[in-house]
């Protein structure tokens, strides 16, 4: 006979969680998985399962389920009184029950989710890379759904990894914040999230958290969809914030003020209905590169950065170039933009080069549907285009070259950002093409008094002091003049003084994230 579990009461809303689906937010597939991730994690580790396997997320107790066989099991997250065979358990630990044993769950005593995981975990199947429940949708999970009364749920074989004990982690509803100024450019609002307290809405789910107190003043507008990630927070025209959650749709066409860091996503699963919730402004900073350009730099760059801009056949790069470079930056965790330049291989896209629009258009086109293409293949999607040298510099200054060059991207996809130099005519003018822009400042370049950059072939144009670079960046990060800093690749010292600048913005404070992407 089969293993199973038998769900004799279901509770409020209980259903099966793996790790998230990762890979097709572009195909408006959602991530879905465990709402209280760290929990998730703690209970999988604790049996030593696979980081994938398939659990259960029970929300606000009331449960009971029924073993079939002696299995070990582990409970983390919502303390809900959780009793095997009417005796008390600890949860942080793995637990034996016997054949025919029942696990009851009372109302959490604190947190509002509790994960409960079996050896071997669930059997269900792995559904676009996940086993997770997407309710909206229908599939994933068990058939697709939230368990019911009378449900059997298969269990997979069990790992031969040992057991151990994790500790319980002390939650609170403070939520540490990031302002998106690429997409909103109204700090009043962010200013009053972050002033007052706000309380967890009884209409909130796993889509999103929505807040109640005093409403926002600020940003009462739609704007053009752009996407959305769990943890973004969005500024309804009611005032109400509403904190996207892991069921999270993938556009959305509300002002997006502020996203919580990843470190605290985990604690709005376990957020209780009327509970207060605060949220702490911290500074953050994009470090890019451009890469892909024949660097033997960009391995170690891609441990440091957290965009990176891939040369895309212009003046570097080629198919296998591009696919190599996706692939690195996606198991680094690192946002990809395309990195168009003048067609001139020859010249490294730095000579000026005379083109009419159109041809801006088709030749920028060109080149991010290569990466583009090559990034789909891989599971993943661009975040942003930042133009190369001659042409980067040239849309800074010449409003016909920067019209071409946001209309070319624009055209393609409007959800990608356009990176350009800070206060330039580069992002005033994607902005005018409804594009999303990342004002980029350098830290191994040195700076007009006009706030434009000294010319490569002046003397003392660049910097060569990795610590003079690190005390520049720390001054253009606090400036507040931009929201990203190059840090380039193809520099006979590019790792080095990657790693200085990296590591003094972090002694400073600041926390690291792409300015393109909202998943940071």
């Amino acid at each position: 006979m089969s293993e199973e579990l038998i769900v004799e009461r279901a509770g409020v809303q209980s259903l099966v969680v793996a790790a998230p689906r990762w890979g097709h937010r572009h195909e408006a597939v959602a991530w879905c998985g465990a709402f209280d991730r760290r929990a998730y994690d703690d209970a999988h580790a604790i049996l030593g399962n696979e980081a994938a396997a398939a659990a259960i997320e029970i929300a606000y107790g009331n449960a009971c389920v029924r073993f079939t066989s002696a299995r070990t099991f582990a409970l983390a997250g919502a303390d809900a009184d959780a009793r095997l065979d009417e005796e008390p358990i600890a949860a942080y630990r793995a637990i034996e029950a016997r054949a025919g044993s029942r696990l009851r769950f009372g109302l959490p005593r604190d947190g509002a989710r509790t994960i409960l995981a079996i050896a071997g975990g669930i059997a269900v199947p792995s559904v676009l890379g996940s086993r997770s429940t997407d309710l909206r949708s229908g599939f994933g999970g068990f058939q697709g759904r939230a368990l019911r009364d009378g449900d059997r749920l298969p269990l997979a074989a069990r790992g031969g990894q040992l057991p151990r004990a994790r500790e319980a982690v002390k939650r609170d509803a403070r939520f540490r914040v990031v302002r998106e100024r690429i997409h909103c450019r109204d700090a009043a609002a962010f200013t009053e999230l972050c002033s007052r307290p706000w309380r967890a809405s009884p209409q909130s789910d796993r889509m999103g958290v929505r807040c109640e107190g005093e409403p926002i003043r600020g940003e009462r507008r739609e704007i053009a969809t752009l996407a959305v990630f769990p943890g973004t927070i969005q500024l309804p025209p009611n005032g109400f914030p509403v904190v996207l959650g892991v069921d999270a749709q993938t556009t959305g066409g509300y002002p997006v003020i502020a996203s919580i860091l990843d470190e605290d996503l985990w604690k709005l699963g376990e957020l209780r209905l009327g509970e207060e919730i605060t949220f702490t402004p911290v500074q953050s900073i994009d470090l890019n590169a451009d890469l892909g350009e024949g660097s033997a730099d960009d391995a170690e760059l891609l441990e440091i950065v957290t965009s990176a801009n891939i040369a895309c056949g212009g003046h570097a790069g080629d198919e296998r170039s591009m696919r190599e470079t996706v692939r690195a930056a996606l198991r680094c965790g690192v946002a990809i933009g395309a990195h168009p330049s003048y067609p001139d291989r020859e010249g490294f896209g730095r000579r000026a080069m005379e083109f009419r629009s159109e041809s801006i258009v088709a030749f920028v086109t060109e080149q991010i549907a290569a990466l583009a293409r090559i990034a789909r293949d891989e599971g993943a999607s661009l975040t942003h285009v930042k133009p190369h040298g001659a042409l980067y510099n040239r849309s800074a200054v010449d409003v016909e070259t920067a019209d071409a060059v946001a209309g070319a991207v624009a055209g393609f996809d409007r959800n990608l950002a356009l990176v350009g130099l800070a206060g330039s005519l580069s992002t005033e003018r994607a902005r005018a093409f409804g594009l999303r822009t990342v004002e980029e400042l350098f830290a191994d370049r040195r700076y007009r008094n006009d706030g434009g950059l000294v010319a490569r072939g002046e003397p003392g144009a660049l910097i060569e002091s990795a610590e003079e670079a690190a005390d520049q960046a720390i001054a253009l990060a606090r400036s507040g003049r931009g929201e990203s800093i190059c840090l380039h690749g193809d520099g006979a010292n590019a790792s080095a003084f990657a790693r200085a600048v990296r590591q003094r913005l972090l002694e400073a404070g600041f926390v690291l994230r792409s300015a393109a992407s909202l998943d940071g």
